[in-house]
């Protein structure tokens, strides 16, 4: 996907330096730096509104959590595609998210 005209960002509750520290943290691996931005919404604003928050951390500490989710979102602002999960684990393949972005082309 690099040389598409595609943008991807991550959302975490996280604040800014604990996200900057968690990038930096990854980089450190050797596989290289985090080649995106990640966003910062602590007051989850943008996970609720997806309706993404995890119920499993109501009342906890890190309230707010969203599930894993990915959307693919066109030059209209539209979601074209969404792929949530209930387990962190599971993520769309580069090949699944390949052949998506293909389909707007």
């Amino acid at each position: 996907m690099k040389d598409d005209n595609v943008k991807l960002y991550a959302i975490s509750v996280d604040p800014p330096d604990i996200s900057k520290n968690f990038s930096e943290k990854i980089a450190s691996d050797g596989k290289g730096k985090v080649g995106f931005p990640l966003l910062s919404d602590p007051g989850h604003k943008v996970i609720d509104a997806y309706g993404l928050r995890d119920p499993a951390y109501k009342g906890q500490n890190v309230d707010g959590i969203p599930h894993p989710a990915v959307y693919i979102i066109n030059k209209d602002g539209k979601v074209t595609w969404a792929k949530i999960e209930s387990d962190y684990r599971k993520r769309p393949t580069n090949a699944e998210l390949r052949a998506v972005l293909n389909t707007l082309k």
